[in-house]
């Protein structure tokens, strides 16, 4: 237990002993938030404050950003970089020849391939007053320095997987604000589809294999803690492992996964954890977000190409919910609106009329993200991310709509986890400079300051990563 003896040589009680301290106190008999009755003293304004000089961390620390620690990180030199790739070393043509003879010409295929660096900051600023004062945790403008690297860590962390440059209302005559990250840039047709099903040997098995039949070699595997949580929960049953009983231990930690393409590093990332909403309670993320849309209609009809037989996302009723994103922030949710009608077939869509109210928007919008429930999903049920596109126009769409059609490509609450070769000749962020601090003029008693990142990813070889969608969750 801790007692005061443990506070006796800590001035926080002021010049007075422990022993006195423990006197008054008693001598007071009023707790910290009783009051004193029957002509009792009261203490309360006489009480020193107890402040531990170690600021407690609760959001997420250096140890969080697996992703961009391991990525490799080159210069770039332009802010626009491009490179070229190697497709082929020759044609299909046969090689063998008669005697004597000349064979046929052959020559390899090259590519140019083109990203644009994007330019990420925060804006940060310590009062005058603040400098001079005594601090419990040191110095605040270093601190504040070191929020705002943390800040830029997790905005690039989350981008590098789910950034997309596609999000701008006038694409491609002009690029969105982000970088591609690693799902757009992986090729289309390298993916396997887990259809709602947890993660499995099986499962990763095919998707390593699918990188080496593209000459790849696997290295890695970026995974969300839950996936890794529910494959361990797997494999638990199956294995038998002899090791030594210490210490009353149980459990194996899932680190590696040997494939037949080698052993690959399981990276568990917290910024691979699955988006919700829930409409009427999650607010929009900035001040300068655009207005909620409104969803007009979500019509069921069928014939329309869909693939409704994964797990939680089959024949049933769905509910959605819409918002809409600039490069401020994100719009609250509009409210939540059910299908027309209940998913009958596999083959059924649903089509989503959504009105953006761009022309009145002060903050116009750039892009819109759909969120649906799982089958059966009330109102006040999570709504998941299952679409992200840019918006068709910034004209009032009370008379044009911004369509989707869905057909459960993605179902609702899955995961994601990639695949693929972590090396500098397949993938690297290029850095046009360092992270930066750049202040600002003085023209009021704070001191402010830019801290910058200018960069992209690059992926050079597509085919020899992959990603595995549609990871849903084992039973708790």
């Amino acid at each position: 237990m801790v007692g005061l003896a443990d506070y006796e040589h800590i001035d926080g009680f002021g010049l007075s002993t422990w022993q006195d301290v423990a006197a008054l106190n008693k001598a007071l008999e009023a707790g910290y938030d009783i009051p004193a009755t029957s002509g009792g003293v009261s203490g309360s304004a006489l009480r020193v404050e107890s402040l531990e000089a170690s600021l407690k961390v609760v959001t997420f620390q250096m140890a969080n950003i697996k992703f961009w620690a391991k990525i490799p990180k080159l210069p770039a030199f332009s802010t626009v970089e491009e490179y070229n790739r190697l497709t082929t070393h020759g044609g299909d043509g046969g090689a063998f020849t008669p005697e004597g003879e000349l064979g046929e010409y052959d020559d390899a295929t090259y590519s140019r391939q083109v990203s644009l660096v994007k330019y990420m900051q925060t804006v940060r600023k310590v009062s005058h007053p603040m400098t001079l004062v005594r601090t419990a945790h040191g110095d605040v403008i270093g601190n504040e320095v070191k929020n705002g690297i943390m800040w830029l860590l997790g905005k690039i962390e989350h981008a590098l997987y789910w950034g997309n440059r596609t999000l701008r209302y006038n694409f491609p005559t002009a690029e969105g604000h982000e970088f591609d990250g690693i799902n757009n840039l992986i090729d289309s047709s390298m993916v396997v589809d887990a259809m709602g099903d947890p993660l499995s040997e099986d499962i990763l098995e095919t998707a390593s294999n699918m990188v080496v039949e593209n000459y790849g070699t696997p290295t890695d595997i970026l995974i969300g803690p839950k996936p890794l949580a529910d494959l361990a929960k797997v494999m638990f049953p199956k294995e038998r492992i002899i090791v030594p009983y210490t210490g009353g231990k149980i459990g194996v930690p899932i680190n590696t996964f040997a494939s037949q393409a080698g052993d690959l590093a399981f990276n568990p990332d917290v910024f691979l954890k699955k988006k919700f909403v829930i409409p009427g309670t999650t607010v929009a993320t900035s001040t300068k977000s655009s207005l909620a849309p409104n969803l007009v209609s979500a019509t069921r009809a069928g014939s329309g190409s869909g693939n409704w037989t994964k797990t939680n996302n089959g024949w049933g009723s769905y509910r959605y919910a819409v918002t809409t994103v600039n490069r401020y922030g994100e719009s609250a949710p509009g409210s939540s609106t059910a299908a027309t009608a209940a998913i009958q077939a596999d083959d059924d869509k649903i089509t989503l009329h959504i009105h953006t109210n761009a022309a009145s928007d002060t903050y116009p919008p750039e892009s819109v993200n759909v969120y649906r429930t799982v089958a059966g999903g009330a109102a006040t049920d999570p709504h998941y991310l299952i679409k992200s596109y840019a918006v068709s126009t910034q004209a009032t769409d009370t008379t044009v709509g911004t369509d989707f059609i869905d057909v459960n490509a993605i179902a609702a609450n899955t995961h994601k986890v990639f695949m693929g070769e972590l090396s500098p000749a397949i993938i690297a962020f290029k850095q046009l400079a360092p992270m930066m601090k750049m202040d600002l003029a003085t023209v009021e008693p704070s001191i402010r300051w830019l801290q910058l990142l200018y960069g992209t990813p690059q992926l050079y070889a597509p085919k020899k990563w992959c990603v595995i969608q549609n990871v849903g969750e084992a039973n708790p």
